[in-house]
């Protein structure tokens, strides 16, 4: 029996925490920097979907390739990409370059995500899956918000420390950024252990299975992450737009929000992976689904900031109460040889609704933002129904996923390594 945190675990949750920060690092001003190399405001969100687009459309092969060749060489593989990128990224001459950069950047960074994460549940059993998982979205979490305050940081200092100019203070976090790449791998060569008879027994249990058979529960869960992902996306590139055209907010205190409610979720998320583990998968996914819902459905009647704020947490609380379940769910339905490319086409699925979401709902916020409609003598401002779209979706595939998934008992869930009868 495999201690929940053993090493392994505990190394790969500071690989999440490191990079979520290099991830986070240029969040504070990557659009003045594509500006300043000459694209125009209006092209800023094809930066983020050219990455987004190319990690959903390798994920699969990659997940795939780690399955095949080992977790740890495509995280090297991956890793040592993200180095050789994020210096070309600060070197680029032209929004162009910067542009294919980000696109050849978005499908090694899915490699080595895809990879940590299969190698994760080979190392943990399948009753503390839920805790896990809970643990590792915590040190992501951190990281996250940790990782602009260092962009932004190096950034400032780069102009005011160290005289250089704007864009060139543009271009120096991403030098810190392969800063931290190199850490990554260099935690990745010495202290992740993947022992070579760990690799063997996925090839031969591989070859005595075939391929992955898709069961109508695991296809119900692929569409529900391509849901999710269109929610993600949807409110997420207009959030600022909303606290600013409804209650006139700056930027501090809207930071000041999203923070407050980021934490809150990071201590649902590690206290619901737990109760995942003793009560079940389901129940925690649809509680905490339907409430993220609910809030997110009412933010748009907040009166105030204060109501907003504490309208925000309640729908980071239920979204995190959510997310540990359904990550420990995932592992639970698929053999341990076919890890990697199932959480691969989930990645796809995921990603592609992250794609569409922001193009749908941001030109739906700024087509209504400005009416408001009487229905039934209920006052319903346009600037909510972003908000009510997100909500119904997420409804819609909390439901289907509530209707049509079945949960494995405890021994039926996939185990950790497979099992090979002689």
């Amino acid at each position: 029996m495999l201690k929940i945190y053993n090493r392994t675990v505990l190394i790969l949750a500071g690989l999440q925490f490191i990079q979520s920060i290099a991830m986070g690092l240029p969040m504070s001003f990557f659009p003045n920097y594509a500006v300043s190399l000459g694209a125009s405001i209006a092209s800023i969100g094809i930066f983020t979907s050219s990455f987004m687009l190319s990690a959903a459309l390798m994920a699969p092969r990659m997940g795939g390739l780690a399955d095949k060749y080992g977790r740890k060489k495509l995280m090297m593989l991956g890793i040592f990409s993200d180095i050789i990128l994020g210096v070309l990224t600060g070197l680029a001459p032209s929004w162009e370059w910067l542009l294919f950069i980000r696109f050849v950047n978005g499908a090694v960074s899915s490699g080595a995500m895809l990879a940590a994460d299969a190698l994760l549940q080979d190392n943990i059993e399948p009753e503390n899956r839920g805790e896990t998982a809970g643990f590792m979205m915590a040190a992501g979490m951190v990281g996250r918000n940790i990782g602009p305050l260092i962009g932004g940081t190096v950034q400032w200092l780069s102009i005011n420390a160290l005289n250089f100019d704007i864009l060139t203070s543009y271009r120096v976090p991403y030098f810190v950024d392969s800063g931290f790449s190199v850490l990554l791998i260099l935690l990745v060569y010495f202290f992740i252990k993947e022992p070579k008879e760990h690799h063997e027994l996925m090839q031969r249990a591989r070859e005595a299975g075939g391929k992955l058979v898709y069961t109508d529960t695991m296809k119900v869960i692929l569409i529900n992450a391509f849901m999710m992902g269109i929610g993600v996306g949807f409110i997420m590139p207009i959030m600022v737009l909303f606290y600013n055209d409804k209650f006139g907010m700056g930027a501090l205190e809207i930071g000041t929000i999203m923070s407050i409610s980021g934490f809150i979720g990071l201590f649902a998320s590690f206290i619901a992976g737990r109760f995942a583990d003793k009560m079940g998968r389901k129940p925690l996914i649809i509680i905490g689904n339907y409430l993220s819902q609910f809030f997110g459905f009412i933010l748009p009647f907040t009166g105030n900031p204060t109501q907003a704020g504490i309208t925000m947490s309640a729908r980071s609380l239920g979204f995190n109460m959510s997310q540990p379940a359904f990550q420990a769910l995932r592992a639970d339905l698929v053999p341990p040889q076919h890890r990697g490319a199932f959480f691969g086409q989930m990645n796809r699925f995921f990603t592609a609704g992250d794609v569409i979401g922001p193009i749908i709902g941001a030109w739906i916020y700024s087509q209504y933002r400005t009416e408001v409609f009487n229905l039934a003598g209920i006052i319903v401002p346009g600037i909510g129904i972003t908000f009510f779209i997100n909500s119904l979706i997420g409804f819609l595939g909390t439901t289907t996923l509530l209707l049509f998934v079945k949960e494995p008992k405890p021994e039926e869930r996939a185990t950790r390594l497979p099992n090979l009868v002689h």
